[in-house]
Formats: structure tokens, C-alpha cells, sequence
């Protein structure tokens, strides 16, 4: 597939959400894509906002980071829902973290909980989990607390 191609059905334009299954209905390309098993990118990984992979192996998060993803990438997108691994949809209104200008506006953006706060910030396109940012204090969706 051409990064054009992909970069179009990221975006979200149903026109260009050609997944190259002809004969295949929209519902069925939902149900492949889930099917698949949960993949992830550091393509969109903003370097400006969050920490550094640097920052998380001396704060000895890294080695959980990878052993979560590796957890994940065992399994379908399906299979990764609503366990430690969430779609929101829209950019957070409540957040410490911006917009990049190098991730397209209109992305489901969604978040992967490791243990504690931390957690991958980012945004989903087909079985991908795209990372955009490393969030050691959960901070990119910031939500009222709980049982305080």
C-alpha cells in the first residue's frame, strides 16, 4: 500500500477508504479490520510534547511500555478494546498536550493505558495504532477524578 493511500484513509475521507477488497461492503472491511491483529507506528510520534524514550527507560518505563505493546500486538484490535486500550474520536478539549501539525485534524484519536498514569497517546487508522505521544502523567485526556 502507498503511503498516499494510507495518509487518504487516515484522514478519514470514505471515498478514499479503498482497502483494496473489492466486493467487500463497508460493515465486512469493519469486521476484517478489528479481525487483525492490533499493530503499532511510531510514524506520528511527536518528539515536541510528552517525554522521550529517553526519559522513560530512567524512570524504568520503557521496558513496560514494550512488554504491553508486545502484549497487544498478540492480539486483534477487537480483543484490545475497552481493556487498556480506548477510541475517543476528537482531540481532547481538556488536555495538556496540542494538536501536532503533522497528524491530520479529523483522526480517531485513542490512548493505550500501560499501568498507573502512564500511557501511549495517539490515534487509530484501520488494525494501527499510531503513537503521537509518550504521557508518563496522564495528561493528554485529562478526566475528573475518581473516589476522591
Amino acid at each position: 500500500m502507498s503511503k498516499n493511500n494510507r495518509i487518504s484513509r487516515i484522514k478519514g475521507k470514505s471515498s478514499e477508504r479503498n482497502l483494496g477488497l473489492s466486493g467487500v461492503s463497508q460493515n465486512d472491511n469493519a469486521n476484517i479490520i478489528y479481525n487483525k491483529k492490533f499493530a503499532v507506528s511510531f510514524e506520528y510520534l511527536d518528539r515536541n510534547q510528552g517525554q522521550t524514550f529517553e526519559e522513560w527507560e530512567k524512570e524504568n518505563l520503557l521496558v513496560n511500555m514494550l512488554n504491553t505493546i508486545r502484549d497487544c500486538c498478540q492480539k486483534t484490535m477487537q480483543e484490545n478494546k475497552g481493556k487498556n486500550f480506548k477510541e475517543y474520536g476528537c482531540f481532547p478539549t481538556k488536555s495538556d498536550f496540542k494538536h501536532p501539525d503533522h497528524v491530520p485534524k479529523d483522526v480517531n484519536w485513542a490512548s493505550l493505558h500501560l499501568t498507573g498514569k502512564q500511557c501511549l497517546a495517539g490515534h487509530v487508522c484501520d488494525n494501527i495504532f499510531y503513537v503521537v505521544f509518550l504521557d508518563k502523567d496522564h495528561r493528554f485526556w485529562i478526566s475528573e477524578k475518581k473516589h476522591t
